[in-house]
């Protein structure tokens, strides 16, 4: 099948434009860096596209200076890291230009805060000691073995893993946005606790979910790759570790949704904390959905594991799984209209502008992916081939600018052009090979 991959430059074109003006302008930190991560994937493959050379590394370093200050939550850092890692390679040198320098320290700069804290932030001694630390940095505050009370359980069910933000009982001064901080009741129903606590104490949280141990696991690799980075290759191990821990459980416990067809999705948090003797249980973790997913998750654990393969090229599951988690996305988390944000059903914890750009997120990972791994590539062609006129890449390019119900409305411009511009980029260099090897078949 011819596919009309002319129509999908002039129209990428224009959103690359549009989402560049609105990218500009916008003050949402980690909002900023995720799609800095796609305008550079962009302006790579079609430099022209750029009103001046440079203007995209440009624009990202005022917007980096502009909004460091409202950065919070570990996985913030994890955004800006993994787009500025680009810095070290030298496919990507004249997009930075005179920056590359600037880039490649905001890159370790953000390592180091996800690895060892934040140094300028001490509550008596608890401040924050980075990703790694969070449990055993707890700070319980008043309310002595909270964290460790069977009503109250937050014990890690396997080590290695990462937390999002630090957790603590007693409410913090301000400028603390941590799910924490009972100063802000708001995100505790955000983020799915519902009435744990009484208001003066902490909801339990913060979780391991997947999107911080999946950035984390991305940007140490990217640094580890370049020889930057200190200390990312025992943080990558360490990762790892803790996610093939939670491949291996089966069912409703495990990290992985598995499809009959072979085909797998990762789901948005681990499920259970562990083992309580005094309940003699592995309670559940809030929030925790066996059934539903973020796209988002799908492309940063299938990044991470496609190039761990470049750190153990020996690992007997990595690439098969994650050529399992690109399968099940294409086959099944997608609506008429192409791949979808989220699974339906999700509970986006009344966050729907952030969660929206998971598909955006997936398609970026998966271009990674197709353009570095035979298999992957192999596989998503042999998609494509399947069903020429119907897949689901076919089918998102054509459907990009369409409203997906029946995902809850947003209003985020920058979101809404990034998904279409990530979802173009990725479609037309797999579209285009599609077309070329079936030519020569």
């Amino acid at each position: 099948m011819e596919y009309p991959i002319d129509r999908y430059r002039q129209r990428a074109w224009k959103t690359f434009s549009d989402l560049f003006e609105t990218f500009k302008s916008s003050t949402n930190a980690w909002q900023v860096g995720n799609v800095f991560d796609t305008l550079t994937d962009y302006v790579v493959r079609f430099p022209e596209a750029e009103p001046s050379p440079c203007a995209v590394a440009e624009a990202a370093l005022e917007r980096w200076h502009r909004t460091q200050g409202s950065m919070c939550w570990y996985d913030d850092y994890g955004w800006w890291g993994i787009a500025s890692a680009k810095a070290f390679d030298d496919e990507y040198a004249g997009i930075f230009g005179s920056h590359r320098g600037d880039f490649q320290k905001i890159a370790t700069d953000c390592w180091d805060v996800m690895r060892r804290g934040k140094p300028d932030k001490e509550y008596e001694g608890k401040g924050y000691r980075g990703v790694p630390m969070v449990w055993g940095n707890r700070d319980e505050g008043s309310q002595t073995g909270y964290f460790t009370s069977p009503e109250t359980w937050a014990v890690p069910r396997f080590p290695g893993g990462v937390w999002q933000y630090e957790m603590f009982v007693d409410a913090r001064g301000e400028g603390e946005c941590s799910p924490s901080n009972p100063s802000n009741p708001s995100m505790s129903d955000k983020m799915g606790w519902g009435d744990f606590a009484p208001p003066q104490v902490v909801k339990l949280g913060p979780f391991q979910n997947t999107v911080v141990n999946g950035l984390y696991l991305v940007l140490a690799l990217r640094l580890r790759l370049r020889d930057e980075g200190a200390g990312a290759d025992k943080a990558l191990r360490s990762e790892m570790m803790f996610l093939n821990s939670w491949f291996e459980l089966e069912k409703d416990e495990g990290l992985l949704l598995h499809f009959p067809d072979g085909s797998a999705l990762v789901r948005e948090r681990v499920g259970t904390y562990d083992y309580c003797e005094a309940t003699k249980s592995y309670p559940p973790v809030r929030g925790y959905q066996v059934d539903k997913v973020w796209c988002g998750d799908q492309g940063l654990i299938l990044g991470g594991l496609l190039d761990y393969l470049s750190v153990e090229p020996s690992d007997p599951k990595a690439e098969s799984r994650a050529v399992s988690i690109a399968r099940g996305v294409l086959r099944h988390l997608v609506l008429d209209q192409g791949v979808m944000p989220y699974s339906a059903g999700f509970d986006a914890y009344n966050d729907a502008d952030d969660y929206s750009c998971g598909s955006g997120v997936f398609w970026r990972y998966l271009l990674w992916g197709f353009g570095r791994n035979a298999a992957l590539r192999k596989e998503v062609l042999s998609f494509v081939a399947e069903d020429p006129e119907n897949n689901a890449i076919y089918k998102s390019a054509e459907h990009a600018y369409a409203s997906k119900p029946p995902y809850e409305p947003t209003n985020n411009k920058l979101f809404t052009d990034f998904n279409v511009l990530a979802t173009l980029t990725a479609a037309i260099e797999i579209l285009k090979e599609a077309e070329r090897s079936g030519a020569e078949e």
